[in-house]
Formats: C-alpha cells, structure tokens, sequence
C-alpha cells in the first residue's frame, strides 16, 4: 500500500509529541492546582504554558502558533457561544442601569489606561490600541472559574453580562481605531471608514445565522444528546470557515449569535452530554498555546507598563461597576467583588494583537510587547481573582472535585 500520502515526517511527529506532552502536562498541573491548593485549574494550564514556552523551556514558540489557531479560534468560539447564551437582552432593557454601569466602566477603563501611557511618554494612535484591548475581560476564565465553582447569584449574572458587553466594547473599538491605522498608515481613508463597519455588519449577518441555524436543529433535535456535540461543533467550524472567507474576526459573531439565540429563545439552554469534557480540552490548548506566545524580548520591551497599566485598569474597572452598584441593586460588597472579577485578561486580546500584528508587524509587535505581558499576568492571577471574588460574595456552590 502507498503511503506517500500520509504527511507524517519528523517534524509533524515532535510537533505531535510536544503537543501531547504539553496537554498532559497542563491538565496534570490544573488538577494538582485545584486538589492541594483550590486554586483554578485555569492557572494550571496557563502556568504550563508559559513554562514550555520562550520564557522556559522554549519547547514552543511563536512560530508554532499558526499551527493550533483553528483549534484556538474553535475554543475560543465555542467558549463566545456559551457566553452570549447567558445574556439576557430583554433583561438588560429592564435594567438600564446594569447598562450603564457597563458603559462607564469601559469608558474609563479606556481613558485611565490611554491617559497612563499618554502621560508615560507613548503615541496616542499606541496608547488607543492598547486601551481599546484593556477593555475586554476573558471570557475563557470567566466561563471556567463559574462552572469549576458551580457560582450562581446576582453578582455571577453581572459578571457574564459585563463581560459579555466589555468583550463586544473591545473589538469594536479596536476595528475602529484599526480602521484609523489603514488612514495614516496607508492613506486610505476610504477603507478607514468602510472596515469597522463591515467588520460590525458581517460579524451581525453571521451571528444572525448562527442563531437562526442554532435555533431550526433545537427545535428538530435534542440538542441535550450526545448527537448535539456534533451538531453544535458542526455549526461553529461553519461559522469559523465563513468568518476566514469573508475576512471577519472570530471574537464577535459567536458571540453576538449566543445573545441572539437567548433573545429568539429564552428557554433554558442545556448543553449537550460530553460537552463538558470537551470543552475543558479545547480550554487547556488554548490557554497553553497564548500563553507560548510571550517571549523575553516582550517581557523586556513592555513588561514594567504592563505591571503599570493592569494597577491602573483595575481600579478603573472597580470604579465604573461600584459607581453604578448601588443604583442597578448590587451592594457595595458585591460591586467591589463584581469590578475585580472583571480584571482578567486573555485570548481575546491575543487574538486583537495579533489582528494588528499581521497588517502592521512593526506596530503590531510595539501594542504586543505591552498586551502579551498584561496577558501573562492575568491569566495566572486571573482565575485567583475571579474565584475569591465570587466565594466573597457567597455565590459559590458545592466546588467541582473532579
């Protein structure tokens, strides 16, 4: 039999070897984590990430990333989906001031971030792009440190519905200010206006379709069974491959379809049997592989403003949700606890550098010294963040022990 077709060679095999060991390794550090400290499996993974990565054993690098980003963009998705799912809009207009404190608490986080490195001797068009970025908040951690402990209350809504809106906040202000650089980069403001807005409008369409789609098989299917694994996974690959055809970002459709799902359907969702297990793996490469994508000489070039900006945008994001907390019905208990829970930082952002980094490398490589450093941070203290915040709280359940 030939088997010239077969793509197998030495360097397919390591990458094969490295991978697996990497996902062994990750899901062994999470889970030594959680049993003997109760701390985040996330932070495991992430940990492992780094270690593996340029700022250890360099087992990968950079150059590696192209290789897992479907599966990342595919996690990423998945986790966007779930996410826009628990959104309620109808809720959101009877409770305009959850809104507002959602707004306030991007606008300054945008402005203490843009004025602190303003004032620290950066360019404004740098300081935007990097303050666009810091509005977001992970939906990965988020999603995962809630189901780990089992949280449910007013505090754990708000917190899926801020960082729903700060994750939508973000990309559009980043297409905004991306259209800006096609401007002064390239002199052409034609397409400086027309791209943020086929990148809202398409994103919209797909999300549209993804809902419609989601909502015929849920009524055809009983999404619950193990065939809804299929059907759901099925639905985001199309998704991603349209979003790759048309030029889209993967961060806003998913989740823009997840908030129209809940908006056409406002029935409880129960995701399928197994969809668990197979997140949580998706989980654990994606947060492996950004966590590879730092290296000593972003450390070196935006380390000490990271440390600087992340002091500076979580006190902006305590600020804007405890202004509003008392108005929208939050004590200032759980407005304090709400605001740093939303502190973490993590593959969306990468995603948004990386955005930048393709059309312009240069630039790309100045807004990623400072985010990949901000990312390394949260995504190890991150998950800590979010997990005590919500214990503060009392909205924890019965912890997940395996």
């Amino acid at each position: 039999m030939n088997h010239d077709f077969l793509p197998v060679g030495p360097f397919e095999t390591g990458i094969l070897m490295r991978a697996a060991a990497a996902l062994l390794c990750a899901a062994l550090s999470g889970e030594g984590l959680w049993h003997f400290a109760r701390l985040p499996r996330i932070t495991g993974y992430a940990l492992v990430g780094l270690i593996l990565g340029p700022l250890g054993l360099g087992w990968f690098g950079p150059a590696d990333l192209p290789l897992f980003r479907v599966l990342m963009d595919f996690a990423l998705s998945l986790l966007l989906f779930e996410l826009g799912i628990h959104v309620h809009l109808r809720w959101l207009r009877d409770n305009p001031w959850v809104v507002a404190s959602s707004l306030v608490e991007a606008v300054l986080t945008f402005g203490a971030v843009f004025a602190a490195l303003v004032l620290t001797g950066n360019d404004a068009r740098l300081s935007a792009s990097i303050a666009a970025i810091a509005i977001g908040t992970s939906p990965a951690i988020i999603m995962r440190v809630v189901a780990e402990t089992r949280a449910q209350g007013q505090v754990t809504q708000r917190l899926f519905v801020l960082c729903a809106l700060n994750m939508t906040y973000s990309v559009i202000a980043s297409k905004l200010i991306l259209g800006e650089l096609h401007g002064a980069f390239r002199g052409d403001w034609l397409i400086a206006v027309i791209h943020p807005l086929y990148v809202l409008l398409g994103s919209l369409g797909v999300g549209a379709a993804l809902a419609l789609a989601f909502k015929l098989l849920r009524g055809g299917f009983a999404l619950s069974d193990e065939q809804g694994v299929a059907v759901l996974f099925a639905l985001l690959l199309l998704a991603l491959a349209l979003l790759e055809m048309l030029g889209l970002p993967v961060a806003l459709a998913p989740l823009l379809g997840g908030m129209m799902v809940k908006y056409l359907d406002p029935r409880p969702h129960l995701w399928p049997r197994n969809f668990g297990t197979a997140g949580a793996i998706l989980v654990i490469v994606l947060f492996v592989m950004t966590g590879v994508s730092l290296t000593w000489g972003s450390v070196a070039a935006g380390g000490t403003t990271a440390l600087i900006l992340l002091a500076v945008r979580g006190g902006a994001k305590i600020a804007g949700v405890t202004l509003f907390g008392p108005a929208s019905g939050l004590s200032v208990r759980q407005s304090l606890a709400l605001g740093l829970a939303l502190a973490p930082l993590s593959a969306v952002a990468f995603l948004l550098v990386e955005d930048i980094r393709v059309l312009y490398p240069d630039f790309g490589d100045r807004v990623g010294a400072v985010v990949l450093s901000m990312m390394a941070v949260m995504e190890l203290a991150g998950p800590v963040a979010v997990q005590w915040a919500l214990r503060y709280t009392g909205e924890t359940g019965r912890e997940q022990t395996s």
